[in-house]
């Protein structure tokens, strides 16, 4: 291939890296806005657990023979709320880990593509140039 062939294909792959650069910080912006309002919702729904099972506890910790009876099922509800904190729990454990996997991700790939379009666009540069100069000659 001719240098100015050359020049011409490594533009077009220059303009393909560009283009993925460009899908690729669409993507992560947007899943980046997903996880902190998913993360968001996830940590409110927490705490509303966790003051949920303080106040029960507190209620049914009185020594107060009015809710005796309903003792057993408190218990239950408080189970409950128990098994519903820790799968929050893991659950924004989990989105945090997917988040930061998916950040390196994107950061590795974005730092492998600044390095093929440095590269490239010196290839450009240098072919662009010693092309020239043969077209005097």
């Amino acid at each position: 291939a001719t240098l100015k062939e050359e020049v011409a294909e490594l533009q077009q792959a220059l303009a393909a890296l560009a283009k993925s650069q460009a899908e690729m910080n669409k993507i992560r912006a947007e899943e980046k806005d997903q996880y902190a309002t998913n993360s968001a919702d996830m940590e409110q729904g927490l705490k509303g657990v966790k003051l949920a099972l303080k106040v029960l506890r507190d209620y049914y910790a009185k020594d107060d023979k009015a809710h005796d009876a309903a003792e057993g099922a408190g218990n239950g509800i408080i189970s409950l709320l128990e098994v519903v904190e820790s799968d929050f729990t893991k659950g924004l454990a989990q989105m945090t880990s997917d988040e930061e996997a998916a950040q390196a991700e994107y950061d590795e790939q974005t730092k492998e593509n600044e390095i093929e379009k440095a590269t490239k666009s010196q290839d450009v540069k240098y072919k662009t140039k010693e092309s020239k100069s043969l077209d005097k000659a």
